[in-house]
Protein backbone atom coordinates (compact mmCIF):
# COMPACT_ATOMS: atom_id res chain seq x y z
CA UNK A 1 0.00 0.00 0.00
CA UNK A 2 1.45 3.37 -0.97
CA UNK A 3 1.93 6.19 1.48
CA UNK A 4 -0.25 9.30 1.12
CA UNK A 5 1.72 12.26 -0.21
CA UNK A 6 2.54 15.18 2.05
CA UNK A 7 0.33 18.09 1.05
CA UNK A 8 1.57 21.64 1.46
CA UNK A 9 -0.88 24.53 1.33
CA UNK A 10 -0.44 28.21 0.58
CA UNK A 11 -0.31 28.77 4.35
CA UNK A 12 2.74 26.47 4.51
CA UNK A 13 4.39 28.45 1.71
CA UNK A 14 3.72 31.68 3.61
CA UNK A 15 5.18 30.28 6.84
CA UNK A 16 8.28 28.92 5.10
CA UNK A 17 8.83 32.19 3.20
CA UNK A 18 8.43 34.25 6.39
CA UNK A 19 10.94 31.97 8.12
CA UNK A 20 13.48 32.23 5.27
CA UNK A 21 13.16 36.02 5.04
CA UNK A 22 12.81 36.48 8.81
CA UNK A 23 9.65 38.55 8.31
CA UNK A 24 6.16 38.85 9.77
CA UNK A 25 3.77 36.17 8.45
CA UNK A 26 1.02 38.75 7.75
CA UNK A 27 3.35 40.83 5.56
CA UNK A 28 4.49 37.78 3.60
CA UNK A 29 0.92 36.51 3.20
CA UNK A 30 0.03 39.56 1.07
CA UNK A 31 3.18 39.09 -1.04
CA UNK A 32 2.51 35.38 -1.64
CA UNK A 33 -1.16 36.08 -2.47
CA UNK A 34 -0.04 38.72 -4.98
CA UNK A 35 2.47 36.35 -6.56
CA UNK A 36 -0.07 33.54 -6.98
CA UNK A 37 -2.70 36.00 -8.26
CA UNK A 38 -0.24 37.27 -10.89
CA UNK A 39 0.61 33.70 -11.99
CA UNK A 40 -3.08 32.79 -12.15
CA UNK A 41 -3.93 35.90 -14.20
CA UNK A 42 -1.12 35.26 -16.68
CA UNK A 43 -1.87 31.53 -17.04
CA UNK A 44 -5.59 32.30 -17.53
CA UNK A 45 -4.99 34.67 -20.46
CA UNK A 46 -6.85 33.81 -23.65
CA UNK A 47 -3.81 32.57 -25.58
CA UNK A 48 -3.21 29.26 -27.29
CA UNK A 49 0.43 29.00 -26.20
CA UNK A 50 1.88 30.71 -23.17
CA UNK A 51 5.11 30.38 -21.18
CA UNK A 52 6.24 31.75 -17.79
CA UNK A 53 9.93 31.19 -17.13
CA UNK A 54 11.19 31.68 -13.59
CA UNK A 55 14.98 31.33 -13.54
CA UNK A 56 16.35 28.72 -11.12
CA UNK A 57 12.81 27.43 -10.52
CA UNK A 58 11.18 26.24 -13.73
CA UNK A 59 8.82 26.94 -16.59
CA UNK A 60 5.02 26.95 -16.62
CA UNK A 61 3.52 26.42 -20.07
CA UNK A 62 0.05 26.39 -21.52
CA UNK A 63 -0.21 24.07 -24.52
CA UNK A 64 -3.19 23.36 -26.76
CA UNK A 65 -4.58 19.83 -27.07
CA UNK A 66 -6.21 18.39 -30.16
CA UNK A 67 -9.88 17.46 -30.33
CA UNK A 68 -10.60 13.78 -29.83
CA UNK A 69 -13.60 12.94 -31.98
CA UNK A 70 -13.71 9.26 -30.99
CA UNK A 71 -12.87 9.10 -27.30
CA UNK A 72 -14.68 6.50 -25.19
CA UNK A 73 -16.39 6.74 -21.85
CA UNK A 74 -14.79 3.80 -19.98
CA UNK A 75 -17.91 3.15 -17.88
CA UNK A 76 -20.48 3.03 -20.67
CA UNK A 77 -18.16 2.35 -23.62
CA UNK A 78 -20.05 5.16 -25.38
CA UNK A 79 -18.13 7.23 -27.96
CA UNK A 80 -17.85 10.88 -27.00
CA UNK A 81 -16.38 13.97 -28.62
CA UNK A 82 -13.74 15.78 -26.55
CA UNK A 83 -13.20 19.36 -27.79
CA UNK A 84 -9.74 20.93 -28.04
CA UNK A 85 -8.63 22.71 -24.90
CA UNK A 86 -5.51 24.05 -23.21
CA UNK A 87 -3.48 22.20 -20.59
CA UNK A 88 -0.80 23.26 -18.14
CA UNK A 89 2.68 21.82 -17.99
CA UNK A 90 5.49 22.49 -15.51
CA UNK A 91 9.12 21.79 -16.32
CA UNK A 92 11.36 22.08 -13.26
CA UNK A 93 14.57 24.10 -13.44
CA UNK A 94 18.07 22.73 -12.93
CA UNK A 95 18.13 23.12 -9.12
CA UNK A 96 14.88 21.19 -8.67
CA UNK A 97 15.86 18.53 -11.25
CA UNK A 98 19.16 17.92 -9.44
CA UNK A 99 17.40 17.69 -6.06
CA UNK A 100 14.92 15.14 -7.46
CA UNK A 101 17.76 12.95 -8.78
CA UNK A 102 19.10 12.34 -5.28
CA UNK A 103 18.01 9.01 -3.75
CA UNK A 104 15.33 9.05 -1.08
CA UNK A 105 16.72 8.59 2.39
CA UNK A 106 15.51 5.73 4.55
CA UNK A 107 14.34 8.25 7.16
CA UNK A 108 11.22 9.20 5.17
CA UNK A 109 10.02 5.59 4.89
Amino acid sequence: MSERPKTYTKKDVVRRTAQILDCNIKDIEDEVDGFFKALTDILSEDRKNLRIEIRNFGVFEIKPTKAKPKARNPRTNEEVYVPPRRKTHFKPGKIIREALKKPLSEVGK
